[in-house]
Order: structure tokens, then C-alpha cells, then sequence
């Protein structure tokens, strides 16, 4: 792993990605105050996805409502 400041970056941006593209990790630093890190390009994500080993039940809830939701919308826009 190397590190190199911004102008030094900005300046040989060329020569430092094919330096990554060679495999190396490069960390950009702001005086001497890591800001980003540079690596390689990953074909394949290290994040994978798993299945759930049961199903998940999920519960159905039901409810009536005495007045009707447009009216309360329009209660509540008229205090405004």
C-alpha cells in the first residue's frame, strides 16, 4: 500500500492508475490526513446474497376506520 498527496496525485494521475491497475492500493492523502483510498477494480462483489433458511410468516392486520381519510386530509389542510 502507497501513499501519495493530492497535487502529487492530481499531477501523475496517469502513472498512479496503472499502478493500481497493476494491483496496488493507493491512499490520497490531504497533508497528512488519509481522504480516500484508490484500489483495483473488482470483477465479482464481495457481498453475496443468502436465501432465509425458514420462511417468514407475517401477520395481516386488519382495522376499520368510522371517519373517511379524504375528509380528515382536507380538516387538517384547512387549519393550516
Amino acid at each position: 500500500m502507497k501513499t501519495s498527496n493530492i497535487s502529487y496525485f492530481k499531477t501523475h494521475i496517469s502513472q498512479e492508475l496503472r499502478a493500481v491497475r497493476a494491483g496496488e492500493h493507493i491512499i490520497i492523502m490531504d497533508r497528512y490526513t488519509p481522504v480516500a483510498e484508490v484500489i483495483p477494480h473488482r470483477e465479482k462483489s464481495m457481498l453475496s446474497v443468502r436465501l432465509p433458511k425458514a420462511k417468514l410468516a407475517l401477520r395481516r392486520l386488519s382495522f376499520t376506520v368510522k371517519t373517511d381519510p379524504l375528509d380528515t386530509l382536507m380538516e387538517e389542510r384547512a387549519k393550516r
